[in-house]
């Protein structure tokens, strides 16, 4: 992938080193995803879409974050942000905010941490979208700013819950009762998520331009994304299976395809629905 700097490049081949095995799209793979959701958006305000390389920058900003964690320890707690383990958590449904979730968890003898975050950070900063789009709207000044922030950061999570790893106890081998001789090894997250984009081409999604609406539902189209994810684990492991065999990637690609574009189509989704939800606050900006 070409970025046009020397010193961007750098940064790329940084967060690269640095990714681990649970996080998302490695950063080529977040920079498609949020690429592709701009420009198959059919409604976004000039401004967003002129700041589409900040947007690029912004949808790779948490796996950065990680570099600091030694400083700022609790900045460790966002990892669980990135997953939600949706063949633990099982068919109950997800309370409406992260607090009345961790109540529900517990009482299930589960650890919320070990399940994962990830709907419920990523409608969290949908709210976050709305209220700064809505400023926006109404003219205070840094709004746009922070709307471009938050969109950066649901950028990061539509393509985590893209990725079908992230929404199993199977994230990276196997776990338990492996009739179909799956790998249990570490490894094929990363094979997965970077590997596979690392070694295709840069146009590789090709969702059309301006064919995306706006979400009607942000919460429900989340959690049909989460079960889309978990429903394709047994093609990720069938797919290394053919490939470690056979060295056949044409399935695994094409998977990592499918589900990159699914993220960029959820990503351009949420984004439209946060600036149409947003309607211009009744009161005058602040004056300084």
């Amino acid at each position: 992938m070409t970025r046009g700097t020397i010193a961007i490049a750098m940064m790329f081949a940084v967060a690269t080193v640095l990714a681990d095995d649970v996080h998302g799209w490695g950063p080529r793979g977040h920079v498609l995803v949020t690429r592709a959701a701009v420009t198959a958006a059919a409604d976004l305000p000039p401004w967003f879409r002129d700041a589409e390389r900040a947007l690029v920058e912004l949808s790779i900003a948490a796996d950065r974050w990680r570099e600091v964690e030694d400083e700022v320890p609790a900045l460790k707690a966002r990892a669980a942000d990135h997953y939600f383990d949706l063949d633990v958590w099982g068919a109950a449904a997800l309370p409406v905010d992260r607090w009345g979730y961790v109540r529900e968890a517990e009482r299930r003898r589960l650890r919320p941490d070990d399940v994962g975050f990830l709907p419920f950070a990523l409608l969290e900063e949908y709210g976050i979208l709305v209220s700064a789009f809505r400023e926006a709207r109404g003219g205070r000044a840094g709004a746009r700013e922070q709307a471009l922030a938050a969109a950066g950061n649901i950028a990061h999570l539509a393509g985590d819950a893209s990725v079908p790893l992230h929404a199993t106890r199977h994230h990276d081998g196997w776990v338990g009762d492996n009739p179909r001789g799956f790998r249990h090894e570490r490894g094929i997250h990363r094979w997965f998520e970077s590997d596979m984009v690392d070694r295709d081409d840069a146009a590789w999604l090709g969702i059309p331009r301006a064919s995306v609406g706006p979400s009607r539902d942000v919460r429900r189209d989340v959690l049909a994304m989460l079960d889309a994810s978990l429903a394709a684990v047994p093609r990720v492991y069938e797919a290394e299976q053919r490939a470690r065999r056979s060295r056949d990637e044409r399935d695994a690609r094409a998977l990592v395809r499918e589900r990159a574009a699914a993220g960029a189509t959820l990503l351009a989704a949420v984004w439209q629905a946060a600036w149409r939800q947003a309607q211009p606050p009744s009161r005058t900006p602040h004056e300084r």
